[in-house]
């Protein structure tokens, strides 16, 4: 009867651990799937942003060709050379900030579910995201994002550029609106992140979006242009 008794116990603790096993595996499975999938997405992202790097440098570089082409055919007429370099003055302004841009893109509102849940890095992370997908302008609240810019916390709130704002921060951004859209909403990347943080985050596309110039003073005090080798 004990003899029994045991294998009928035996056999019912590995009944229960086959049972565990099983529920194990599928759950492994469940998890493996989708971290493939996130993964596969993340992959595609990366693929189609060096993709469009590459071609961004092609017509970086046709672009330039074309820019000696034009010195040295101004180069004969006086006028004309004026005109070529007021007009390579005008794209360094745009480069830098100093000058006001329109084109399409998105319009991004960042608000809060909670007080203070905002955070200045929340915004820093917003803005590299735009950056590495390509935006080519970016405001936030009307103030123009430059290398100088300088977001932080100042109380209850957040400095750019020197000045405090309160939610909501409203973004202006052109660049291309599919890829910008699509770097800030792929799965678990910066609006689920910061959905955790009861922020939320509103997305509009747009045809035409003015992005306004930095409005500040741009002094170097210490910095000097490096004089070319000979």
């Amino acid at each position: 009867m004990n003899k029994k008794s045991g294998q009928l116990a035996i056999m019912f603790v590995s009944m229960i651990l086959g049972i565990m096993l099983a529920a194990q595996f599928k759950n492994v499975q469940r998890v493996g799937g989708s971290t493939s999938i996130q993964r596969a997405e993340e992959l595609t992202a990366r693929v189609q942003k060096l993709t469009q790097e590459n071609e961004d440098l092609q017509e970086q570089i046709r672009q330039f060709q074309q820019r000696i082409r034009e010195y040295e055919q101004s180069a004969q007429n006086t006028g004309q050379l004026a005109q070529t370099v007021e007009n390579e003055l005008q794209q360094m302004r745009m480069l830098a900030g100093l000058t006001d841009v329109e084109g399409p893109g998105l319009i991004i509102t960042v608000d809060e579910n909670i007080p203070m849940a905002i955070q200045y890095d929340n915004l820093l992370t917003i803005v590299n995201e735009l950056n590495a997908a390509g935006a080519e302008a970016i405001a936030i609240n009307e103030e123009r994002i430059i290398a100088t810019t300088e977001i932080r916390n100042a109380g209850n709130h957040i400095n750019i550029n020197t000045t405090p704002y309160s939610p909501p921060y409203v973004f202006k951004v052109i660049g291309d609106a599919e890829n910008l859209e699509k770097a800030l909403t792929l799965r678990g990347g910066v609006v689920d992140m910061l959905s955790t943080y009861n922020i939320t985050v509103r997305i509009q596309k747009t045809d035409k979006v003015t992005v306004p110039k930095y409005a500040g003073a741009i002094k170097f005090k210490y910095a000097k242009p490096v004089p070319p080798k000979e």
